[in-house]
């Protein structure tokens, strides 16, 4: 049994294992009726969502405003990363509250982001623009802090200019950490952007788990959170296969 089998065993077996305490508690009536609805009628219900196209519109809703909030994270966060990491001095100042501020629940900005950019599409855009960016600039500040000082020195004293010390030491040497941040930020501004939908929507991935659970539609609430799951584990899968790929180029 190689590397890979072992791991892909274990993690079928955790899922087939979860699947039959969820029969069983679902079964003894310890909880109330329909709190935890049969596996067969979960899957019933997703493959309804997908199957009638009821899915897509709210899938596309939430894809482009954790999409978008993800680009203004990556943008800020790897400006102002490579800014911090090569400024020691902006970086005492300014890392302190950054790592504060990254371990605070973003949701609590929601008011203020609805109060200035409304119901719609641009406060949840806000929303998962401030969830990515953290883990962005983080990564990225860490990585131009280490980049080693001898390279840089190197790069002056044969008369580099600050663009070509920026793409031929700088850019080489963090790129890898930042795209592991991005990994991580595109995941959060997704989760950013369903917070946004579960408090205040009329559409998304958010709007119809509440709208199922407002109804008691529970087996319909469970399917629309399986295919959001499944949706994150594909977002997920591209970027570390993206990674990947940077890894080999690195």
């Amino acid at each position: 049994m190689n590397r890979i089998t072992k791991p892909l065993l274990v993690q079928i077996g955790t899922v087939f294992g979860f699947m039959v305490i969820w029969e069983i508690i679902g079964e003894s009536k310890l909880l109330f009726e329909g709190i935890l609805p049969s596996i067969v009628e979960i899957v019933k219900a997703a493959w309804t969502q997908v199957a009638t196209g009821f899915i897509f519109p709210h899938l596309l809703v939430t894809f482009y405003e954790a999409s978008a909030g993800f680009v203004i994270a990556s943008f800020l966060g790897v400006t102002v990363g490579i800014l911090l990491g090569a400024n020691p001095f902006l970086r005492n100042i300014f890392e302190p509250p950054i790592l504060y501020f990254a371990a605070t629940p973003k949701i609590i900005l929601y008011p203020i982001f609805l109060m200035i950019l409304g119901t719609k599409f641009e406060s949840k855009m806000a929303m998962a623009a401030v969830s990515g960016f953290f883990p962005i600039v983080i990564n990225t500040t860490i990585a131009a802090a280490n980049i080693n000082r001898i390279f840089i020195k190197v790069a002056k004293s044969v008369g580099a200019s600050s663009l070509q010390t920026f793409t031929r030491v700088y850019l080489p040497s963090i790129l890898l950490p930042i795209f592991t941040g991005m990994r991580l930020g595109i995941g959060v501004s997704l989760v950013g952007a369903i917070l946004g939908e579960l408090k205040v929507s009329n559409a998304g991935l958010g709007f119809i788990i509440v709208q199922a659970f407002n109804y008691f539609r529970i087996a319909e609430m469970y399917a629309s959170i399986l295919l959001t799951f499944l949706f994150a584990a594909i977002v997920n899968l591209v970027m570390t296969l993206v990674l990947a790929r940077m890894r080999r180029f690195a």
